[in-house]
């Protein structure tokens, strides 16, 4: 409430000679401009100064006056108590919604109860009583409650938070899996195209010709064409050392299929026995690499 002193722009303790200039300077003021409005302040302006330089009438309203003000403290301090106390039976609701859901959703493995009603039924309330709150005078507001509304809003928050963020991540490694999965099947025809090819050579009776070479040639660009397909896509987390030994694998396949190809009936048997001693490590290295693979999870090409 604005109070004699307010009207006068002086402090409660202000003398009688502060109190008298403050009054002259708005008369002064004041004199130039007639309006229903400036006589009614004018009115006020005189009421003000005629008790506040008067000692026994001001003694009188310094008393009133804190009275008042006491209880409207009282009454703000009760507005705020009812105010928090709503916000907060929001926010607990809210705080609850959100925790059933987090805590379901830990457990579930997929499927999970969203607690709708308690996430919008104590939000709303919660937003309601915080309106109503910051409409209480600062004063009557405690830190302790800001506090603990803060708390409360901060656990509904980041319980639903942790479900979002946890079905987003969900998703995305969905998505990389199927990706991943997708790339595997469609290499399967072309392994075992380019593992045909080698074998065929291999079991060709008779000495080395130009149909191996061209055999060969065409393993190395299906090796090639399964390491860049490999290399182009990401693997779950837990795969991507199998990823890596893959493209590696599937490179130095190509790679030894293309020397393979350049071999020609004249080539001397020493290189071809180097060729072939690359290739037996290159099926083992393969072999090891689909073992682990086998005993951790999932498919190979």
């Amino acid at each position: 409430m604005n109070s004699y002193y307010d009207l006068l722009g002086v402090a409660p303790n202000a003398t009688e000679l502060e109190i008298r200039s403050a009054y002259g300077r708005d008369v002064l003021r004041l004199q130039d401009t007639t309006s229903d409005k400036v006589a009614q302040f004018r009115a006020a302006l005189d009421g003000a100064f005629a008790t506040l330089v008067d000692p026994v009438k001001r003694s009188a309203y310094d008393e009133a006056l804190a009275v008042s003000r006491k209880e409207d403290a009282a009454d703000s301090s009760d507005e705020s108590d009812a105010a928090f106390g709503y916000a907060l039976r929001g926010g607990l609701w809210f705080a609850g919604g959100g925790l059933l859901t987090a805590v379901t959703y830990a457990f579930s493995q997929g499927s999970y109860l969203i607690a709708w009603g308690p996430l919008l039924f104590g939000g709303f309330q919660l937003v309601r009583g915080l309106l109503r709150y910051l409409t209480v005078p600062s004063g009557a507001r405690k830190a302790g409650q800001l506090g603990l509304l803060g708390g409360v809003i901060a656990v509904g928050i980041l319980s639903a938070g942790f479900v979002g963020v946890s079905e987003a991540i969900g998703a995305q490694e969905a998505a990389q899996n199927a990706k991943w999965n997708a790339m595997i099947d469609e290499s399967v025809l072309d392994v075992q195209q380019a593992n045909d090819l080698v074998i065929g050579v291999a079991n060709r009776p008779g000495p080395w010709d130009a149909t191996d070479s061209a055999d060969m040639a065409k393993a190395s660009v299906l090796y090639a064409r399964i390491a860049d397909a490999v290399d182009r896509v990401s693997a779950p987390a837990e795969l991507d050392w199998y990823r890596t030994g893959m493209v590696k694998n599937f490179r130095e396949a190509a790679a030894i299929t293309h020397d393979f190809s350049l071999v020609t009936s004249a080539s001397p048997a020493s290189a071809v026995a180097s060729l072939d001693s690359r290739w037996n490590a290159y099926v083992d290295e393969a072999n090891r690499l689909s073992d682990r693979f086998d005993a951790q999870r999932g498919k190979t090409p």
